[in-house]
């Protein structure tokens, strides 16, 4: 991908990222521990701004704040590192944006098990 610039190349991984929030209605058991966090952090600011029965009955508005957590939770150390090495390193910084957008992934999706849940 030597035609992608540092930015785009963090744009697409953010993307990635954003459109993986898509499969997480579908994660059965207690998921991951990130899961855990990118899931019941937004359902808990949905249910103390509101009430926990309207957080339980209109899943938009957690869904959306989901979405919005989970790209922030992946772009605070992309971003770091974009700062750190895209101008000086771009080949470093495409290469480790993209093994931190798989790793992330992982960790999403199938990495630290969480044992148990609320």
């Amino acid at each position: 991908m030597p035609s992608l610039t540092p930015r785009r190349m963090l744009l697409l991984c953010a993307a990635v990222v954003a459109l993986s929030t898509v499969a997480l209605p579908w994660i059965q058991g207690y998921g991951t521990n990130l899961f855990q966090l990118v899931v019941l952090v937004p359902w808990g600011i949905v249910a103390a701004i509101t009430s926990d029965r309207y957080a339980d009955l209109h899943h938009g508005p957690v869904w959306a704040l989901a979405l919005c957590l989970n790209v922030l939770l992946f772009l605070i150390p992309a971003g770091l590192f974009y700062f750190a090495t895209s101008r000086r390193w771009p080949r470093v910084f495409k290469a480790g944006v993209m093994v931190w957008c798989l790793f992330y992934l992982g960790c999403l999706f199938v990495l630290f098990p969480a044992t148990d849940g609320p």
